[in-house]
């Protein structure tokens, strides 16, 4: 049977106060100077005996008291939890990380074939222009996408190498 969040905060309590090394009176003095109330050392006593429930003023106070999330004193496994969600956090970001990458080529491809294109373009545009100057302008592109083109060729010729 899994403890119940008191049991297991009056537990943990205890484990991060020795781990400091602060005793009860220190620890009920810190959470009195938080709260701005007295908090008597008696309470932190009962409280770590479990002959007290603890109120949920104090359970923040006391966590805050001993630089702890509050997590860490009303769940068993936090370090396992948080351990666990690190894992899959950074497991999410090398997919993400991978996906940017696979993104960041697909763009250099296409930011490529439109640039050779425009060359190709160009080039037939001139040599139309050469041979009948009456129909250069039906090798032109419509206002949008020219001003589409116009605008990407701009970005791609002012971004740095990389």
């Amino acid at each position: 049977m899994n403890p119940l969040p008191g049991d297991l905060f009056a537990r943990r309590l205890r484990q991060e106060r020795e781990r400091l090394g602060i005793s009860q009176a220190e620890l009920a003095r810190r959470m009195a100077a938080l709260l701005g109330t007295n908090v008597d050392s008696t309470a932190i006593t009962r409280i770590e005996q479990q002959t007290r429930a603890v109120r949920l003023d104090e359970a923040v106070t006391a966590a805050e008291a001993l630089g702890v999330p509050l997590i860490t004193l009303v769940s068993a496994n936090y370090a396992r939890e948080n351990e666990a969600e690190i894992q899959k956090q950074l497991a999410e970001l090398a997919i993400a990380e991978q996906e940017q990458e696979r993104l960041r080529q697909k763009i250099h491809r296409i930011t490529q074939t439109i640039q050779q294109l425009s060359a190709e373009r160009e080039s037939f545009r001139s040599h139309a222009l050469s041979v009948n100057p009456e129909t250069a302008g039906d090798h032109e592109l419509d206002p949008e996408p020219q001003a589409s083109l116009d605008v990407r060729m701009r970005v791609v010729r002012n971004k740095p190498a990389g």
